[in-house]
């Protein structure tokens, strides 16, 4: 039996974390998997993995002592197929592949080298670019994302390999009538999601409540009132179905896992422009710019006309299931594709 080894900097909640854990889940039976992160934490207690090795040190962009223990991990556990996801863990695993020869996949799950480089953009893009030769397949998650693969990074289109993000089906919620249009938006409050603008947008909209479920660094930023509630984190949460609306709003997405997880229970979306969210929407919600005044009138827009909403995301949830993806995914680690 091969061994994947998935490695990811954080063991927090999140969507790369989501990710990792139902591919753990997807492959219990097929691979002997293990996942190396920081710590433990939310993945470390929600995955299928047979083993679990922590090096704190991943967190450092810099860090020989980081490289040195992973490299001795693949070693030791024989690995086949290493598959890396986020900045740190990318960087760490393809440069083991100078010293231990393995099938190396990095995941991209919105490129951050792109959207969260700041001043240093152009620099981390080459560095990219530069770890792309270390690796056998850059995995997109959009098409987006490798759109931008290929004509921002330049990363050789014959690495590239697109598999959309998919989930576990949901419970599908009942198409229904609804007097108090109840809106869900779940991520972790931080940059770069902006509650703040959601919370501001709805503020002023009668009939219309908004859950937050999550939390972060900027949770003291956020105040309840009549209509907003913030749960906190709530441990794999799945009752996306007992609300009318999901929305995220976000300066940077790949394909997000909690939006895929509201369109398989059959919720109407509204979600930035960013990303690959488009690819999730026809029909069954809105694509918004960033910007208060358009994303309230697009939540009236939906309110006014939410059975047609209602009956095509109703439509769309059986679109979104990773069982569908398997063969896929399985043959990119048997290195069969």
């Amino acid at each position: 039996m091969k061994t994947i080894i998935y490695i990811i900097t954080k063991s927090e909640v999140g969507g790369a974390q989501t990710w990792v854990r139902d591919q753990t889940k997807l492959f219990q039976e097929d691979f002997r998997q293990i996942i190396i992160t920081n710590s433990k934490g939310w993945l470390s207690e929600n995955n299928h993995a047979e083993n679990f090795y922590y090096v704190k040190e991943i967190e450092s962009k810099y860090s020989l002592t980081a490289f040195l223990k992973i490299l001795r991990i693949l070693i030791k556990e024989k690995a086949d197929t290493v598959i890396s996801s986020s900045a740190n863990a990318g960087l760490y695993a393809r440069l083991c592949k100078i010293f231990y020869k393995h099938h190396s996949i990095y995941v991209s799950h919105g490129w951050s080298c792109i959207y969260n480089g700041g001043r240093l953009k152009k620099i981390f893009i080459k560095v990219e670019k530069l770890l792309s030769y270390l690796t056998d397949v850059i995995l997109c998650v959009s098409d987006k994302d490798s759109d931008n693969a290929k004509n921002i990074i330049n990363i050789n289109p014959n690495k590239i390999r697109t598999i959309r993000n998919s989930v576990f089906p949901q419970e599908t919620r009942d198409l229904k009538n609804i007097d108090c249009l109840k809106i869900l938006s779940v991520g972790r409050l931080a940059y770069p999601k902006r509650f703040d603008l959601l919370i501001d947008a709805v503020k002023d909209i009668e009939d219309v409540s908004l859950t937050i479920i999550g939390d972060g660094p900027d949770r003291e930023k956020y105040k309840e009132s009549s209509n907003v509630k913030l749960l906190g984190e709530v441990k794999n949460f799945s009752n996306f179905h007992d609300y009318d609306l999901f929305i995220l709003i976000s300066d940077s997405e790949g394909l997000p896992m909690s939006a895929l997880e509201a369109a398989s229970s059959g919720l109407p979306l509204l979600l930035s422009d960013v990303g690959g969210c488009s690819e999730l929407v026809d029909g069954n919600g809105i694509i918004t710019k960033n910007c208060n005044d358009e994303i309230t009138q697009h939540i009236r827009t939906i309110i006014a006309n939410y059975n047609d909403f209602n009956s095509k995301a109703f439509v769309m949830s059986k679109n979104f299931n990773i069982n569908g993806q398997k063969e896929l995914y399985k043959k990119l680690y048997s290195k069969l594709n």
